[in-house]
């Protein structure tokens, strides 16, 4: 008997303890918080947290740890769906003085009462029609409710016995992710998962709730949405019977409703960034210790990490590109991503948001990570942009690929054409370093010789003088002897080095105050900041280059006082550039849907800085910018351009120019 007691209090005891472990564990889950971001960006006047999307947190979660409403967080991200990615870059309202906490256990409801959390905007008035009962029932029960309803505060809600709960079946709407299944009459588990080509398990995995349930008609489960069928998503429709007068009808609505499909009033954007977020966090929390305690405090004011300000102001053209859009009616889902510049981290985020439906992709812009960037947008067919590099050897392969420099071999065409189209009583002069034929601008030489001699233009008239120096040999003296006195001189220069670029733009300066010089080069010479900026006008130097800012224009007045209202500091040639490109793309993507890469050419759309005309590199390669401005430092001291785009017949003549001097090579 003695034994049987004590066999009791030991088994009373050990179930207590599992009880009071149980219950410590399950508080400890649901305190679980998110990491709080001390990254901050201002936009429109309000100051704004950037968090990023770790493993396993929801727009949800995230909402909840920062203590701000879920819609609020959805409306200034530009979110139609409460879905994210990791990695993703959520903007977060920031109050100051307002501290973040962590969310509030509390029961759903009991007997008498269904317990409220107070969320934004949540009044005594809402609640009431919310819960179908009076104002001053809730006003009794909750003392102080009348002057306020303090945020995260639980408000008791008397349950109204007449009130009958009416619960109507619901399928969610199909979303990028998952497609959801109503179960039909004789549906089962097995013939469910045959019919989709998945194992039970993981149906079962995917909707817990029908473990132990028999399935009913009307009922739904979630299938994933790359097992789905197109079929699946089709709308069946009726047909009509109509006369003959009423079939013609019928054949204009169809043909309008396909323009509609085509003209999108919403796209999908990824913009891949090296954003550095955490490198931020890092420099900018001050470690102390006082008495062997690590104590944390935030820089004031912030500093931004070097490697990310660039990108930062690229980040913010962009915002104000879809800004401008919405107010035209174009709605734009953007969805930012911080690539750093790890290949690693960028196949990792590739991976978890391989099902998010993209329109087009910006960046990312290291070499390294377009790469990999390329290769997956090339599997998913989803148009990429190399917003800054010149260099893309994935352009020669890779169909979606849209590199937005003009190459250097393009812009040396350019210069030839230039050269030679307005040649008639002109001294054109190459000057060149005596070792040149293994530099890249060397096929600049190539292409005006080509131009003069194999098309024969230099033998048609006598009033073209064309001479070649080597700098290196021949110095300025050499060099003024090419000059001539009755007629202008065409000085070309095919080279970007530096040191050589700066000498003989000071000689030639020099020659300027005898001689009409007119000076062709690069648009690299532009930041050579040893020279003095008179040294261009002086010499009338030309260049071509894809983008030109002209501060004198309304446009741009327009666009750097909003930027300066919104963010607080100056754009940089970045925010210009970025906010060109979303624009553009947006639009021509809204306009022609999937085939917006072979009618880019067809869209006239004022842009800031940006020349866009597209033609595309082989039958197999993507698509590069041809676009440009010509651009004229002149003697007066003003600058003048021209937008310069190639015609149909001028860009097959390139075409052919090419073939024919690849055929001289062999």
């Amino acid at each position: 008997m003695k034994n049987k007691y004590l066999m009791n209090c030991f088994l009373r005891i050990f179930l207590l303890i599992g009880l009071f472990l149980g219950t410590v564990n399950f508080v400890h889950s649901q305190n679980a918080t998110i990491e709080i971001s001390n990254n901050k960006v201002v936009v429109g006047g309000k100051t704004f947290l950037l968090h990023v999307v770790k493993e396993k947190q929801t727009l949800f979660s995230i909402s909840k740890a920062y203590g701000v409403a879920l819609s609020e967080i959805m409306k200034v991200n530009g979110k139609s769906q409460a879905t994210v990615s990791i990695n993703e870059v959520l903007r977060i309202p920031f109050v100051e003085g307002k501290k973040a906490i962590s969310p509030i256990i509390v029961k759903k409801e009991d007997d008498r009462y269904i317990y409220h959390v107070v969320r934004e905007d949540d009044t005594v008035y809402s609640l009431s029609k919310k819960y179908q009962v009076s104002m001053s029932s809730i006003e009794n029960e909750n003392p102080g409710s009348k002057k306020s309803l303090p945020l995260n505060s639980v408000v008791k809600i008397p349950k109204n016995q007449q009130q009958k709960e009416v619960k109507e079946p619901s399928v969610p709407q199909h979303d990028k992710k998952y497609y959801y299944y109503v179960i039909k009459p004789g549906d089962t588990q097995f013939s469910i998962a045959k019919e989709f080509n998945m194992k039970q398990k993981k149906l079962r995995k995917l909707n817990p709730k029908i473990k132990n349930k028999i399935l009913q008609p009307g009922d739904w489960v979630r299938i994933p949405r790359y097992l789905v069928p197109p079929e699946y998503f089709e709308v069946k429709k009726t047909p009509k019977d109509t006369i003959k007068e009423e079939l013609i009808v019928q054949d204009t609505m169809q043909f309008e409703k396909v323009k509609e499909e085509i003209s999108k009033t919403k796209v999908s954007v990824g913009l891949f960034l090296p954003l550095y977020l955490e490198a931020n966090d890092t420099i900018n929390q001050i470690v102390t210790y006082k008495d062997t305690i690590e104590i944390v405090t935030e820089r004031e004011p912030r500093v931004i990490y070097r490697k990310s300000r660039e990108f930062i102001r690229f980040y913010q053209g962009v915002l104000l590109a879809i800004d401008s859009l919405q107010k035209e009616g174009l709605s734009v889902d953007l969805h930012v991503f911080d690539t750093e510049r790890n290949p690693e981290k960028l196949r990792r985020t590739l991976s978890q948001i391989q099902f998010i439906d993209f329109d087009y992709w910006i960046g990312p812009v290291y070499p390294r990570t377009f790469a990999v960037a390329a290769d997956f947008a090339r599997t998913k067919k989803i148009p990429i942009i190399s917003p800054l590099s010149v260099k893309n050897p994935q352009i020669n392969s890779n169909p979606f690929v849209i590199q937005l420099n003009t190459s250097l071999n393009s812009i040396c065409r350019q210069i030839s054409n230039y050269v030679s189209e307005d040649f008639e009583y002109k001294n054109i002069v190459v000057v060149h370093p005596e070792r040149y034929k293994h530099l890249n601008e060397a096929k600049l030489i190539k292409d005006i010789e080509h131009q003069l001699f194999e098309k024969g233009l230099y033998w048609q008239t006598d009033e073209v003088s064309y001479k070649k120096i080597s700098f290196d040999e021949y110095g300025r003296y050499g060099l003024e002897a090419t000059m001539c006195d009755s007629c202008e001189n065409i000085v070309v220069l095919p080279s970007n080095d530096q040191p050589l670029v700066e000498n003989i733009i000071t000689n030639l300066n020099v020659l300027s105050q005898r001689y009409a010089i007119r000076l062709v080069g690069f648009s690299k010479w532009q930041r050579y900041t040893s020279l003095e900026a008179d040294y261009y006008y002086n010499l009338n130097f030309s260049l071509f280059s894809p983008y030109f800012i002209d501060y004198k224009e309304a446009k741009i007045e327009k666009f750097v006082n909003k930027f300066r209202n919104r963010f607080m500091c100056e754009p940089s040639d970045f925010s210009f550039r970025a906010y060109d490109i979303c624009r553009f793309f947006s639009l021509v993507a809204s306009k022609f849907g999937t085939d917006f890469p072979e009618k880019m050419n067809e869209m006239d759309v004022e842009l800031l800085q940006s020349a866009y005309h597209f033609e595309r590199m082989s039958a197999f390669g993507g698509l590069e910018n041809r676009g440009t401005h010509l651009i004229n430092y002149c003697r007066d001291f003003k600058i003048r351009h021209k937008e310069m785009k190639l015609k149909e017949e001028e860009m097959e003549k390139e075409q052919e120019l090419d073939l024919l001097q690849k055929s001289f090579e062999y």
